[in-house]
């Protein structure tokens, strides 16, 4: 064991452990939690911002689409004319002031109308084609407003731009032109650029591609920088909103983040804040609540100083008085004051020192009369052990070695008989294991050359073992090609039968349509009759019109007008007379197609019929392989069965064969075992009689 430790120092690290080890684990768990909480309160309000954010551009998005759809309507009723909308453009542009160039565009894509007219640079739109845009196309080709969510740059301004498209539509419905919206992206982006948090909190905005539309850096918007190849795009891309608990942001600082999108736009909006932020927040609140741990703690080791003073001296006390009873000091006698446990202690204390002060008493007297009792007795024993068994001890009254003295003596008079006893034995000993040694030594070679017979009969099993397996491994392939031959056999047979089932319902089914063809056919004929009916109809209505056309040649002027519906119905009856002409060629057709189908359906039930026929003897020369195979089959395993209950035959045989080789081998081992007993038995009679011999001349006999 190592340096024990005083009492007094146990009671204050125990104390300053139940101080220190609640103290640690609550500042751990407040700790965690707090930063825990610090993480939550701030991610919270992240996604608070930016889905107000986002709320906030939608409508106005929103409200700038519809606008312009209101606009359109009021220009459709106009009829697109530029000179009567231009004063509808400049109130609109007057009204959404977000709006930095509203265009007039019909469907050919070239602008007629703009408000302004002419951008700040001094160059007109009016004459620009905007074909290629989407918030053209679009609306043009759906009839509905669009805002575009792609982030495009200006053709006049060179400025990067969002644009929105509304249809005109004309009174009737139809789209006749496309009324367009820019509005700078700075205008759109200023609140997500505004949004902050703390030191390192900012706000970024992307398309649905992820394509930068606002960033803290105006390098990204110029560049175009795509965020779908960043950590962040996995976190946010398919999600409408979320919070994001930690990713790497384009310059690899650890950040988390909160999200929500644009429904007009689809844009995603994000506010984020890096990690070593919260953390150095963390850290100031925790170094700011920090002292009450400590105060604990401090209270604690002042309160375990104290028990320790209380519990400490009394055992000290105790401690001295058992020291000095140790060293022998067996009067002297620990004072009973102090605690309830500790005065039971050194009332025990005191009991043990005057039960160990009678008991050495005690003891020294014992002791003396034994040492005296244990010199005689050893004399005895060494003459005992020389051979003199007529000594005997005189014994006294002593409890346990008086009793131990009598059965001394009575020993040494036991030996004295047993010797005389012994050595007549050993005579008798010496002549029985001469007999057996030579009795064990004929039988050990018979027991030898039984063992070499046997061991040549197991080895003539083992071989006739072994051809038996062989004959019921080759029985069962045969039992297993013979099943296989057998399946196959029935699976053809099943074949056969499917396809003269198959076969037959074909047939079926194509006489059922050569009927409907054939029914087709009868009714072309009738069409035929009546488009013979129509031709006849326009051959009179031709005639009827020719006359009506000399009618009103003769009425001359006042007959004009006949003369034009008579005109009509001659071209009518044209008409009629060369689409009859048409439909009788496609009755033709029809009926030659038909005949042709009727014919190729009676070819096809012709072959049937033999497919038919032929897979029927297929199936009768299959049925007749099946049941020959399903006969050798059965042969086959009742050779495997037969096979099989010789092999266990011959194992038993060889089992048997094996245990009587076993047994020899033991009875061999054994028999050895026993001359070699019979030799040991015989030496130690020999000893035995030298020994015996010795004693007895010492005893006097």
């Amino acid at each position: 064991m190592g340096p024990s430790m005083r009492i007094n120092r146990l009671v204050i690290a125990g104390g300053i452990l139940a101080a220190l080890v609640p103290t640690a684990l609550l500042g751990f768990g407040y700790t965690m939690k707090m930063r825990q909480l610090l993480l939550d309160n701030t991610i919270e309000q992240e996604q608070s911002f930016v889905s107000e954010a986002a709320i906030y551009i939608d409508r106005v998005l929103t409200d700038h689409r519809n606008a312009l759809q209101l606009a359109a309507d009021q220009i459709g009723a106009q009829s697109m004319d530029p000179a009567a909308a231009t004063p509808t453009l400049e109130r609109l542009r007057a009204l959404f002031p977000l709006f930095d160039r509203i265009l007039l565009a019909p469907p050919d894509g070239i602008i007629a109308a703009a408000a302004p007219a002419v951008a700040e640079n001094g160059q007109s739109s009016i004459g620009t084609t905007v074909t290629d845009r989407s918030y053209f196309r679009i609306p043009l080709q759906k009839g509905t407003a669009y805002i575009d969510p792609q982030v495009l740059i200006g053709r006049t301004s060179g400025q990067p731009l969002m644009a929105m498209g509304a249809p005109v539509k004309a009174p009737d419905g139809r789209v006749i032109g496309v009324l367009g919206g820019t509005i700078e992206l700075d205008s759109v982006t200023s609140l997500i650029r505004r949004l902050t948090l703390g030191r390192t909190g900012h706000a970024v905005a992307v398309t649905r591609e992820g394509v930068t539309v606002a960033h803290p850096n105006a390098k990204f918007l110029q560049e175009r920088f795509s965020f779908a190849s960043q950590p962040i795009w996995t976190h946010i891309a398919g999600r409408q909103q979320g919070q994001i608990l930690g990713y790497e942001d384009e310059a690899g600082n650890s950040r988390f983040a909160a999200f929500a999108t644009v429904p007009a736009t689809e844009w995603k909006v994000w506010l984020s804040q890096t990690h070593a932020e919260v953390d150095d927040e963390f850290v100031t609140r925790l170094a700011s609540s920090a002292i009450w741990p400590l105060i604990a703690l401090l209270g604690g080791v002042v309160l375990s100083v104290l028990l320790s003073r209380l519990i400490a001296r009394p055992i000290e006390k105790l401690q001295g008085t058992a020291e000095a009873i140790a060293g022998g000091e067996l009067d002297l006698r620990a004072p009973t004051d102090g605690p309830e446990e500790i005065a039971s202690l050194a009332a025990a204390v005191n009991a043990m020192a005057e039960a160990l002060r009678q008991r050495i008493t005690t003891e020294q007297e014992a002791r003396s009369a034994i040492e005296r009792t244990v010199t005689a007795y050893g004399g005895f024993a060494e003459r005992v052990a020389n051979g003199d068994f007529s000594s005997r001890l005189e014994v006294g009254d002593a409890g346990d070695l008086e009793r131990l003295g009598h059965a001394l003596n009575s020993m040494s008079g036991s030996l004295g008989l047993l010797v005389g006893e012994i050595k007549l034995a050993t005579n008798q000993l010496g002549s029985a294991t001469a007999e057996i040694l030579a009795a064990t030594t004929q039988q050990a070679a018979a027991t030898s050359e039984e063992a070499a017979a046997v061991r040549q009969m197991a080895a003539s099993v083992h071989e006739l073992r072994q051809a038996g397996e062989s004959v019921a491994r080759r029985t069962q392939t045969v039992v297993e090609m013979a099943q296989k031959t057998e399946n196959v056999a029935e699976t053809g047979l099943q074949s056969v039968e499917e396809t003269i089932r198959s076969t037959e319902e074909g047939r079926q089914r194509l006489e059922t349509l050569a009927e409907r063809v054939m029914n087709f056919s009868e009714r072309t004929h009738e069409i035929a009759e009546l488009n013979a009916t129509v031709g006849e109809l326009a051959e009179k209505s031709n005639l009827l019109a020719v006359n009506a056309s000399i009618e009103a040649a003769k009425a001359g002027e006042a007959g004009r007008g006949f003369a034009v519906v008579a005109n009509e119905v001659k071209e009518l009856a044209d008409q009629s007379k060369a689409a009859s002409v048409q439909v009788r060629r496609i009755i033709a057709d029809i009926q030659r197609s038909a005949q042709a189908a009727v014919i190729a359906a009676e070819q096809y039930a012709k072959a049937s019929d033999a497919s038919v026929v032929t897979s029927r003897q297929s199936g009768s020369s299959i049925s007749m392989l099946a049941g020959r195979v399903s006969e050798a089959s059965q042969a086959a395993r009742q050779n495997l069965v037969a096979a099989e209950q010789q092999q266990a035959g011959i194992e038993q045989i060889a089992l048997a064969v094996d245990n009587i080789e076993a047994s020899s081998a033991q009875t061999v081992s054994a028999t050895g075992q026993v001359e070699q007993s019979a030799r040991s038995l015989h030496d130690l009679s020999q000893s035995l009689e030298a020994i015996v011999g010795r004693v007895a001349v010492r005893h006097g006999t």
